[in-house]
């Protein structure tokens, strides 16, 4: 009777935990222990301890929203990708009416320059990679014009399947919202990160480690040392009751000190 009754009560702590509302997440930890929380088709970052303007972001491509929490003045923001590309346009314009003539033309010729630029030709090479936080990786080469530019390991172990469609949504999201940040899209061809090669790495799996070479000097970019799943209440993915609503435009001035 007693085995029953411990049974029957197991039986029911699971239900309640199953239907608190919990849910499982992924939480990512780097070697400099910035962390990325990804659960429930969010992407949650957390500022760096170097940012002046503690800033968490959260995206949701799935649900086309993104926001943007200022702990600093306790307020937050929140939009659709339309208004985020609509805060920046309102952002550009008023810059360009601000600038002097002459800087306003240095700017048409850089545009002119970088249209006059052919595309950088990206070339990717693949081999053996290694266990990086538990997981086997594949390594990639990327070369932009025959010079390295880039090393990536990258993983897509079975078990982490479901991180890497949730990554690849926001990666093309992220494409999109990208194209509202610069002043020319040209900018976006030019860059090798923007390529259609570089980016068919990237949707290979997780990437662990990243080592960036350029302008010779080797940068490391990404470094995980933990992937593990945890149980998150969904308020992980709310706003602060008592943090204010804000215009996007006012929180992205805010993180580049205007």
């Amino acid at each position: 009777m007693k085995r029953i009754m411990n049974y029957t009560f197991l039986i029911i702590i699971f239900y309640i935990i199953s239907t608190s509302g919990y849910s499982q997440s992924w939480i990512i930890t780097e070697s400099n222990n910035n962390v990325t929380i990804i659960g429930n088709g969010w992407v949650k970052t957390f500022p760096d301890d170097m940012d002046e303007v503690p800033v968490t972001t959260m995206y949701n491509a799935g649900k086309n929203l993104i926001i943007m929490i200022n702990d600093n003045d306790m307020t937050y923001t929140k939009g659709s990708s339309d208004d985020f590309c609509n805060a920046m346009k309102s952002m550009r314009d008023e810059m360009n009416q601000q600038m002097p003539p002459e800087q306003q033309q240095m700017m048409k010729d850089l545009i002119a320059q970088e249209k006059a630029k052919p595309a950088p030709k990206v070339t990717v090479q693949k081999s053996g990679g290694e266990s990086i936080a538990g997981y086997n990786t594949t390594k990639y080469n990327i070369s932009v014009d025959g010079e390295l530019f880039e090393e990536k390991w990258i993983s897509n172990d079975a078990s982490l399947q479901d991180l890497i469609q949730i990554t690849n949504h926001f990666s093309d999201w992220s494409l999109q919202t990208a194209k509202c940040t610069v002043p020319d899209e040209v900018f976006l061809r030019n860059a090798p990160e923007f390529s259609k090669e570089y980016m068919d790495v990237e949707r290979t799996g997780v990437e662990l480690r990243s080592v960036r070479h350029e302008y010779g000097s080797v940068e490391p970019e990404t470094d995980i040392v933990s992937i593990e799943k945890e149980d998150l209440s969904p308020e992980e993915f709310e706003v602060p009751e008592d943090y204010s609503e804000v215009s996007m435009k006012e929180i992205i001035l805010s993180m580049s000190g205007m």
